[in-house]
């Protein structure tokens, strides 16, 4: 299957949904764990973290309305890197990606493992669940869910949504009761007045994990395809979701301090609490223990979400790269019946799947703080991804000029050129700072890296031993991408 040989998903997915899938993935579980995570190392300056991990937010946004606008395709950040950069950045465009979707997938089944016993306790039900057993519970039956449709996903997102927005409203409802401006002093409680020391180290390293939920809206450039309209609506999608989550996720943070004192979300072993936002919920005084158990409730939900989302997006990044033979073009095919990239969600799908039962061996070597050094990955890989991201919009209007010019979202040229250096700057600097917490995991992820690219100059050759140029497969938009311009000699 090489070229314009392959089928093209027919299901689309109205903006409604959409908005639903943005919120999913970019609140999800990320946001019932790590702000409690960071209240307990950093204090009441992560009401002061999210404020400025806005200002990433809104050059990724920004960053992703142009590119989005301009080449609305599925699997977008495989095509972005590769015609836009070069192939071999399109194929880490993929990779990078899937390694930090295979990392953030585990992540999200281990935070609703996490969250599952205080609920379980909360109704009485003194039972202690396998964790192997959760994660492949919570992983295979969205696994199956994206298998059979995404239609049927993204209504089961809406729904999961839903109840996800309703526990977190009902956390910030009880903050509010619970209010008290003194909670915020001192806001630097560890190295008050030690630049760089102490207390200030956890702030810095907070602004950077607050930030990543606002990584899910380029979820949004991986389902162009079937996105209905995605000209139109990829800029509507982004516009309307993030401000919906940049709001409640800054209420989250500041009520979580106000609420209770930042030292709530601290365990007895120094660590932040298990039952993270339900937990701290209960310290608000404020909030009945059925509101606490809908609270859990919804972090449960929220790990669901993030799941099924990642599950339904970054599988197309798999076909799109798959239709390019970069991976093989087994991984491109469409189900007959369900009209779904079935083996590129089964490829999403197995190695979290079969990491779980070795999660007790990993702590053994990174400690207490497995999910932690889970986020190193995810934030490296993404970060380091969305950095090729950003030297592709600087090329865009050189090499895609009618597409630039024609987008229905487009930058000026000067302030594309900003946007797309100041996000190399941020996420450059945010890619350091998360490496120094955990430097084994971004060791893992190099190695990582290392063998794949391996992987890649084999198959390059392979391909030109057989007379394909692969790199030049990897350069051209495929004739339904390049479809309604008026000319493409600049493709």
């Amino acid at each position: 299957m090489a070229g314009d040989d392959f089928k093209l998903i027919t299901e689309q997915v109205g903006p409604f949904a959409a908005i639903a899938l943005l919120i999913g993935t970019a609140l999800g579980m990320s946001i019932f764990l790590v702000p409690t995570q960071m209240a307990a190392e950093a204090g009441p300056s992560i009401t002061i973290a999210i404020l400025l991990s806005i200002v990433p937010m809104i050059l990724g946004v920004l960053q992703l309305l142009q590119l989005g606008g301009a080449i609305p395709v599925a699997g977008g950040a495989y095509v972005y890197g590769s015609r836009l950069v070069g192939p071999f950045w399109g194929f880490l465009s993929v990779i990078l990606p899937v390694i930090a979707v295979w990392s953030y997938l585990l992540f999200a089944a281990l935070g609703f493992a996490q969250y599952l016993p205080f609920l379980l306790e909360a109704v009485g039900i003194g039972i202690d669940p396998n964790t192997t057993l959760v994660v492949w519970a919570i992983l295979g039956l969205f696994l199956v869910l994206n298998y059979v449709g995404v239609q049927l996903a993204a209504r089961v997102q809406i729904a999961l949504v839903a109840v996800l927005i309703a526990g977190m409203l009902t956390f910030i409802v009880g903050g509010l009761l619970a209010f008290d401006a003194s909670n915020f002093q001192p806001m630097f409680p560890d190295g008050e007045g030690e630049p760089f020391a102490g207390g200030m180290a956890p702030f810095f390293l907070a602004i950077v994990l607050l930030y990543i939920p606002f990584q899910g809206f380029a979820m949004i450039i991986e389902i162009g395809e079937e996105l209905e309209n995605p000209v139109k609506n990829i800029p509507r999608v982004l516009a309307i979701g993030m401000s919906f989550v940049a709001l409640l996720s800054i209420a989250i943070v500041v009520v979580l301090i106000g609420g209770a004192s930042w030292e709530a979300a601290v365990a007895e072993d120094g660590g932040p609490v298990d039952g993270a936002l339900a937990e701290v919920g209960g310290a608000f005084g404020t909030l009945p223990d059925a509101a606490l158990v809908f609270i859990a409730v919804a972090a449960l939900i929220a790990a669901a979400t993030t799941v099924n989302t990642l599950y339904t997006s970054y599988s197309r990044t798999v076909m799109r790269a798959s239709r390019d033979n970069v991976l093989p073009s087994y991984f491109a095919t469409i189900h007959d019946r369900f009209g779904t990239p079935h083996r590129a969600v089964i490829f999403m799908g197995v190695p979290p799947l079969a990491a779980a039962p070795f999660v007790g061996i990993a702590d053994q070597f990174t400690g207490p703080e497995f999910l932690d050094w889970l986020v190193v990955i995810v934030v490296a890989g993404t970060l380091l991804a969305f950095m090729i991201g950003s030297v592709a919009l600087w090329n865009l209007p050189r090499k895609y000029p009618q597409r630039y010019e024609y987008s229905i979202y487009k930058l000026p040229l000067p302030v594309v050129k900003f946007v797309a250096v100041s996000n190399i700057i941020v996420s450059s600097m945010f890619t350091l700072l998360i490496a120094l917490s955990a430097l084994s995991a971004l060791v893992v992820l190099i190695g990582m890296l290392v063998v794949a690219t391996g992987a890649y100059v084999y198959r390059v050759k392979a391909y030109e031993r057989k007379g394909t140029d692969l790199k030049a497969e990897m350069s051209l938009l495929h004739s339904h991408e390049t479809s309604g311009e008026s000319a493409d000699n600049d493709d």
